[in-house]
């Protein structure tokens, strides 16, 4: 009765013990066997070996691909950019053309470096400078 009002428990999986040494495979080894002719233990070898060096191709074929996603994003970025201000150096050209008078806001043109800005000194301070 209390074994039903509890509910089941998942068992563990136990992990089994890692074996230092290389596996050892025999040819009548029915695993590697393909019905009724046996595989040669030797084409298994290459064929994994191969498996390998096209999941390492795959491996840096995939981080090269992530590569170059990032160059193409960066580059459209700075395409916007750039189509962003062609847009308005068209729009200042064709404003010109219309009104010889028109000045554009020189900032957006080339946009100067600004000096620091000074901070106000509290009424205090300058009144210890003009008295000290």
């Amino acid at each position: 009765m209390n074994d039903q009002s509890e509910p089941p428990t998942k068992k563990r999986r136990t992990e089994a013990p890692v074996k230092e040494g290389p596996i050892q495979l025999k040819e009548d080894d029915p695993i590697l066997s393909k019905g009724e002719e046996p595989i040669p233990l030797k084409d298994e070898e290459e064929e994994l070996e191969e498996l390998f060096l096209l999941l390492m191709r795959i491996h840096k074929l995939t981080r090269r691909n992530q590569e170059l996603k990032q160059v193409l994003d960066e580059t459209l970025a700075e395409t916007s950019k750039l189509r962003t201000r062609l847009d308005y150096l068209r729009v200042v050209q064709y404003l010109k053309a219309e009104n010889p008078m028109f000045r554009p806001i020189s900032i957006l043109i080339s946009p100067r470096k600004r000096p620091p800005v000074r901070k106000a000194k509290s009424p205090k301070k300058r009144a210890k400078e003009s008295s000290g």
